[in-house]
């Protein structure tokens, strides 16, 4: 049987520091105390730890390494992120290592342990909670760090499309259609990024003089596919069908689409649809679907951007919100008395 690998977590056990402590201490920083040094460097001796060969010759140099942290990249949206990410750093000289978390809060803090093992120059995150957020600036040090998304604290340079700004942008053009019993579907109900959402759907409702409806995930769904699939279903055979659906993300607007052909329910016909996010699937003939654009690439080419500014010194805080776009394709219709095409 393998011996597992100690990890820099392993380490700071032993010696009785932080992560941030040994991260600093296999860097030899000044700071840190001779009998700080003294102690983990005994740790590492003990367990058997030592960094990757880049890492044992280059303590205090760049390696041109960037780490990148996402949720879930068989997740178009993450994957399109990612793929950005990539191409940028490679055109600045800077290869990616990729951890997928897999919505796990211990996976992404052993995706970021490994990182930093292997002493990357910065990293990207999109971290999965603000919770979990919290838990990286022990880890992280003094690391150059951008996170993606919303689930950063106030002190946390980010790079994030303005939801509020794309769910006002989509219920409104449903309202414009003539729409009013409007049913928002999907998002955990804890997740940061669907409150954002829900701020933008409530505010176009309320200028509409409209409640509509909603229809939020649990926060401890696993599934949120077969959950949106099985719950759109439900809907639809329950015969009390919303006019339109904002759905939290293209994936559920997918799901939604394919329960709705399983039922008989024509979209758009009997219902108008709009999902989040304008996945590559959106735009394909058959499915056709009205979505939010978060500008995904651009998102994580300026990400790439923040970072190496803040490899090259510059600490400040950075914050980039991106405006999105509302892409209008065929899964809506017009009502009675819509003043939209």
């Amino acid at each position: 049987m393998m011996k597992k690998r100690a990890t820099i977590k392993d380490v700071a056990a032993l010696a009785g520091v932080s992560f941030a402590t040994v991260s600093r201490v296999l860097d030899d920083r000044p700071e840190i105390s001779r009998e700080t040094k003294e102690r983990v460097r005994a740790a590492c001796a003990q367990l058997g730890y030592v960094p990757n060969a880049a890492a044992r010759g280059l303590a205090g140099q760049a390696t041109h390494t960037l780490g990148v942290i996402v949720p879930d990249i068989s997740n178009p949206f993450f994957a399109g992120m990612a793929t950005a990410i990539e191409q940028e750093a490679a055109q600045q000289g800077y290869r990616v290592l990729l951890s997928n978390s897999m919505r796990v809060q211990q996976q992404e803090l052993r995706g970021l342990d490994s990182f930093l093992s292997r002493r990357i120059d910065g990293v990207l995150i999109a971290a999965l909670s603000p919770q979990s957020q919290a838990l990286h600036r022990e880890l992280l040090g003094g690391l150059p760090c951008v996170y993606l998304g919303v689930n950063h604290g106030e002190d946390c340079s980010y790079v994030m499309a303005d939801n509020a700004a794309g769910a006002y942008a989509a219920t409104r053009y449903l309202t414009g259609l003539g729409h009013q019993d409007i049913l928002f579907f999907g998002g955990r109900s804890s997740s940061r990024t669907r409150t954002l959402r829900r701020q933008g759907f409530c505010r176009a409702l309320e200028e509409a003089g409209l409640e509509g409806r909603e229809l939020p995930a649990p926060a401890d769904v696993e599934q949120m596919r077969q959950w949106s699939y099985e719950t759109a279903r439900a809907l639809f055979q329950s015969g009390r069908l919303p006019q339109a659906i904002f759905a939290y993300s293209d994936m559920t607007a997918l799901k939604i689409m394919e329960a709705a052909e399983e039922c008989g329910v024509r979209i758009p016909e009997d219902v108008s649809l709009v999902g989040y996010d304008n996945i590559s699937f959106s735009a394909l003939p058959r499915i056709h679907l009205t979505s939010v654009s978060q500008k995904k690439y651009r998102q994580g080419r300026i990400a790439v951007k923040r970072l190496l500014e803040k490899i090259g010194g510059n600490r400040e805080k950075t914050v980039d919100l991106i405006e999105p776009e509302l892409m209008i394709r065929s899964t809506c219709m017009k009502k009675e008395g819509g003043t939209k095409p």
